[in-house]
């Protein structure tokens, strides 16, 4: 396009969206695990046997899906993040029933964040069930993704990580969401790490606050977790947490668990903590979503937890999703130790921590006294005490996580680290804002107001390209980025000539 068209075009343009908010509300789901109705052609054999041997709500998915939308539809946050597992495995058709739901919210003027969990690039679980029999549903792969998430965090809007689909954007004025694609096994290469902490460490720098989302737990919960599910959190953990603190991350939104479990960290030297917010999933009891408010200077994020518990097909659903939960995590529990006492101290247990707060659960109190009761019979039970070293634990361990999960305490023994954080409503000091010195008009941060700064601004306003500082762009002070300014830094330019 040619200057006199470009200038044509700016004197229709009123303003570029970056509002300054009063305080900015959000909503964080994690695990919807939509499973689309069409991977079923009929009920039979082959879907009720794969139903039974799964622990998650998979029959109630779309529906579940569906109804969160209605809610975030209701509650109009400025902007939702999911965090992973958006689909049952990856099926092409499930994933496009999470995209027209999202376009809803997009039409609407919510804002979408979505980062890839270790269910949503397909696996061999993507199947299609008829009567008796199922064959291989279609999947999506990491472009797929990509392209068909465009619009919620893959668009020209955000950058990209070159090896992986983690991505960094500002959605709101001075505040940096980094999306980290903690992949299929929950690792992260040198390579995405390093890109990561730049972006934080660029945004810290800008005087912006940082939020990170990721699929995988930063950090142990409780003690021992990763002996229940397999890449609980994140390999390495200890050198990911450290870098992420040190380079200015005080909050990372995560899922993976199914539980609604908010634990603090700390650095290497405990000089910086971070906070790692677990999710829980929406199709597994109690069916959880966050919603934050970040006060207007950004240095308080209050975070509250709701909960799904009416649908339109199931009016007591909490009720069905937790009594199936309970049955399924027994069942579970009692084809590893095969055990009728350990295996209800167990599922109890983890149906406790889904529910989040443990420590404050006559309960969970009541449950710890029952272990410790039988706890010298079920040592004496030779085979019993086999199956637990099979799972890589001693009796002391096994002590060990009830006592860390039961009682809500993260870094379980680990000097200097413990901590018991409220699990459902909390308020996060974030890191304080230091701005740098700005030179105004200076749109190119070369230090020097020049053509380029003008040409740099011309295409903000016709939103060609992204503002990266809205206080620099924003010549006359009134909050909006438009050809008002353009006109002052053009007077500027040529009144220091």
């Amino acid at each position: 396009m040619n200057m006199i068209g470009r200038m044509g075009l700016m004197v229709l343009i009123l303003f570029v969206a970056l509002p300054s908010l009063s305080q900015t509300k959000m909503m964080v789901l994690s695990d919807t695990h939509v499973m689309s109705s069409k991977l079923i052609v009929n009920d039979g054999t082959a879907w009720q046997t794969a139903l039974s041997n799964d622990r998650k709500l998979l029959d109630y998915s779309q529906e579940i899906f569906d109804a969160l939308m209605d809610t975030v539809l209701q509650r109009k946050p400025h902007l939702l993040l999911i965090t992973g597992d958006l689909t049952k495995d990856g099926e092409l058709w499930s994933h496009e029933h999470v995209v027209q739901g999202l376009e809803r919210l997009r039409l609407a003027g919510i804002k979408t964040f979505v980062i890839p969990g270790n269910h949503d690039l397909g696996n061999n679980n993507a199947k299609i069930f008829d009567g008796e029999n199922s064959s291989k549903a279609e999947v999506v792969d990491a472009e797929m993704f990509a392209q068909m998430y465009a619009p919620f965090g893959y668009d020209a809007h955000s950058v990209r990580e070159a090896k992986s689909l983690s991505y960094a954007c500002e959605p709101i004025k001075d505040l940096v969401l980094i999306g980290i694609d903690s992949g299929t096994s929950g690792s992260l290469t040198e390579t995405t790490l390093s890109w990561v902490c730049e972006q934080a460490q660029q945004a810290k720098e800008q005087g912006k606050q940082v939020i990170a989302m990721m699929h995988h737990a930063l950090v142990p919960h409780f003690i021992g977790v990763d002996k229940i599910v397999n890449s609980a959190f994140i390999n390495d953990y200890e050198n990911v947490r450290n870098r992420l603190a040190d380079a200015g991350v005080r909050v990372v939104f995560t899922g993976h668990f199914h539980s609604s479990d908010i634990a603090k960290d700390y650095n290497a030297d405990l000089t910086e903590h971070i906070f790692d917010v677990s999710t829980g999933s929406a199709i597994s009891y109690p069916c959880d979503f966050r919603e934050l408010t970040l006060n207007e200077d950004k240095s308080q994020l209050m975070i509250t937890t709701g909960h799904v518990k009416t649908l339109n097909s199931d009016a007591d659903f909490s009720t069905t999703a937790k009594n199936r939960l309970l049955a399924s995590l027994k069942k579970i529990a009692n084809s590893r130790v095969n055990n009728e006492m350990l295996a209800d101290i167990a599922s109890l247990a983890l149906v406790l921590h889904a529910e989040g707060n443990e420590h404050e659960s006559k309960d969970a109190k009541n449950l710890l006294t029952m272990y410790d009761f039988g706890r010298n019979m079920l040592v004496s039970n030779e085979a019993m005490s086999q199956k637990i070293k099979k799972m890589g634990l001693s009796w002391e361990q096994v002590s060990a996580v009830l006592n860390s999960m039961l009682k809500n305490i993260s870094c379980y023994g680990m000097e200097g680290r413990e901590n018991v954080t409220n699990d459902l409503t909390l308020t996060i000091t974030m890191p304080e804002l230091k701005k740098k010195d700005l030179l105004k008009g200076d749109i190119d941060g070369n230090g020097l107001i020049d053509i380029a700064d003008v040409v740099a601004l011309v295409n903000i306003v016709l939103g060609e390209t992204q503002v990266d500082d809205t206080e620099t762009a924003d010549m006359d002070n009134n909050g909006i980025i438009n050809i008002a300014d353009v006109t002052v830094l053009v007077n500027v330019l040529l009144n220091s000539n």
